[in-house]
């Protein structure tokens, strides 16, 4: 099982990407979870908790709809509260940053 928290380098990394691409828009959104899926694989509870996306799931599907090869694998994750979950753990299959 996975640890609950952020590894410090994905968190330095969220703090840049949030600068860099701020607001709440879908467009926004994909932006952001599209410049992490450059750096290293995701998860579900990363997405949401380090780049403030409230439905990780919807802008994957926009992501590729808009032709972005993404994989989906299962993990376990424990939350704040010690609770277990299965999430998502995301990885891009080519570099890809235009066209969101």
């Amino acid at each position: 099982m996975k640890d609950k928290k952020i590894p410090p380098h994905k968190e330095a990394a969220f703090k840049d990407i949030c600068e860099k691409y701020k607001g709440n828009a879908a467009k926004q959104q994909c932006l952001r979870l599209l410049a992490a899926l450059n750096l290293f694989n995701l998860n579900t509870y990363e997405a949401s908790r380090g780049l403030s996306i409230y439905h990780p799931p919807a802008r994957m599907m926009q992501l590729r709809r808009q032709g972005n090869h993404i994989d989906t694998a299962w993990e376990i994750i424990e939350d704040e509260n010690g609770n277990k979950h299965r999430v998502g753990c995301y990885v891009l299959q080519r570099q890809a940053l235009e066209g969101v």
